[in-house]
């Protein structure tokens, strides 16, 4: 089987990683959660020859998997990487709600921006899950996730 390792959606691509580490392949487990997404399509071209070499078939199915990060952890991943704006939240806010989303509203007395981060966080759970491609034209590089080493010294409160 030949696969363009080039066209590999951001989904196959972490799908591949995690079929490839739970066959053992191994990534550096030092790096910051950013350096893992940025280097998503690399570590899955490395995952694609390891799971060539050993296992075509989970290979096979890597390709075809449903989502590896749940859309909670990836919405946390998203708002709280420090990259998200303000602007970038409300995007979200919007589009969620033009189809058809309306974030949940805090019993709690929260302040406007943590009742904005709330919803913004929500909004990106629900787009991450019905709607990653319109997702990822709000957001681009925002999006690219990569699932993290199991080994991974530097898990935060958002990270699986």
């Amino acid at each position: 089987m030949r696969v363009d390792d080039r066209r590999l959606s951001d989904r196959q691509a972490r799908a591949v990683i995690v079929a490839a580490q739970r066959r053992g392949f191994e990534r550096d487990p030092d790096l910051y959660e950013s350096w893992y997404d940025h280097f998503l399509h690399d570590d899955a071209r490395e995952a694609l020859d390891y799971l060539r070499a050993r296992d075509r078939d989970a290979l096979r199915e890597a390709l075809v998997a449903e989502e590896t990060i749940p859309a909670d952890r990836a919405a946390c991943r998203i708002t709280e990487s420090g990259r998200c704006s303000l602007a970038d939240a409300d995007l979200v806010i919007q589009a969620a709600a033009e189809l058809d989303f309306t974030p949940p509203i805090s019993d709690l007395p929260l302040l406007p921006w943590t009742l904005t981060w709330d919803q913004a966080r929500a909004a990106v759970a629900f787009l991450w899950e019905r709607h990653p491609s319109r997702l990822a034209e709000l957001l681009g590089d925002l999006v690219r996730l990569a699932p993290l080493p199991p080994a991974s010294r530097t898990r935060s409160r958002s990270s699986w």
